[in-house]
């Protein structure tokens, strides 16, 4: 069995778990999936910087064969909760590999989102901004936007949440690769859509388009909050994270 790589690479599923890198360090971002993998406590430390810089350029470079798209297929649109008329559009750039950005979407995210998203005050947009292990943090953000294709949003934060949620154990894994197929297939991704979801041009343009924004930021690490394209820092527990957010939601009313 094949993994494509958003680089239009070829990678066996089986090699995935050589693909495993220490975090932080540019060279991650380009090295040959055959250099040998780091300690998997290593792959799972905090986030420091992400690596997203020469591979947007790389992966948008790339001229694969591609998949065809579904017809009507949502995977390559915007990735958001809550309401357009919101006063405050909080954009947050992550990455399934970030123990900080796991962190943050099971201790604060819920109750952010039951108070201030379903209520209308924030629109929450996610972007997807890669960090080490770098080609596994893409392959998650490929099935989460393949997962998407027909429902949008619902079905790709719903495979965010399960990647976060499991993420030790699939970037420790053995075989990584076998582990996202495993969890591709509880979201109702068969076999064949598995492998047909890295060749799809709509997905990697999407993910391209998103770490590009987040470089152009000048962001550096994960994750990252931005409104009106300055970076919002969110800090303490989970109800100084929410004073901080209605804060920023007063100032605009």
């Amino acid at each position: 069995m094949i993994f494509k790589s958003p680089y239009g690479s070829a990678i066996a599923l089986s090699a995935l778990a050589l693909a495993l890198s220490a975090c932080g360090g540019s060279e991650a971002e380009t090295e040959a999936p055959e250099a040998v993998a780091e300690e998997a406590a290593d792959a799972a430390a905090p986030e420091e910087a992400t690596t997203a810089d020469a591979g947007a350029e790389e992966a948008a470079a790339a001229e694969p064969e591609g998949a065809p798209i579904p017809e009507g297929s949502l995977a390559g649109g915007e990735m958001s909760l809550g309401s357009p008329d919101a006063p405050l559009t909080i954009t947050e750039f992550a990455s399934v590999t970030c123990p900080g950005c796991a962190g943050f979407h099971a201790t604060h995210f819920p109750d952010i989102k039951e108070q201030l998203i379903d209520t209308g005050q924030v629109r929450f947009i996610y972007k997807e901004f890669p960090t080490p292990p770098v080609r596994l943090s893409q392959a998650g953000f490929i099935l989460a936007r393949c997962a998407a294709t027909e429902t949008g949003s619902e079905a790709y934060f719903a495979m965010v949440d399960a990647l976060y949620k499991t993420q030790r154990s699939w970037i420790a894994s053995d075989n990584p690769g076998e582990s996202l197929r495993n969890i591709a297939a509880q979201a109702g991704i068969g076999e064949d859509e598995f492998e047909s979801c890295f060749e799809r041009q709509d997905i990697r343009d999407a993910i391209v388009a998103s770490i590009e924004e987040g470089r152009d930021l000048g962001l550096t690490g994960t994750p990252s909050f931005v409104v009106d394209g300055e970076k919002l820092p969110l800090s303490g527990t989970t109800e100084e994270v929410i004073d901080q957010i209605k804060a920023e939601i007063a100032k605009r009313q």
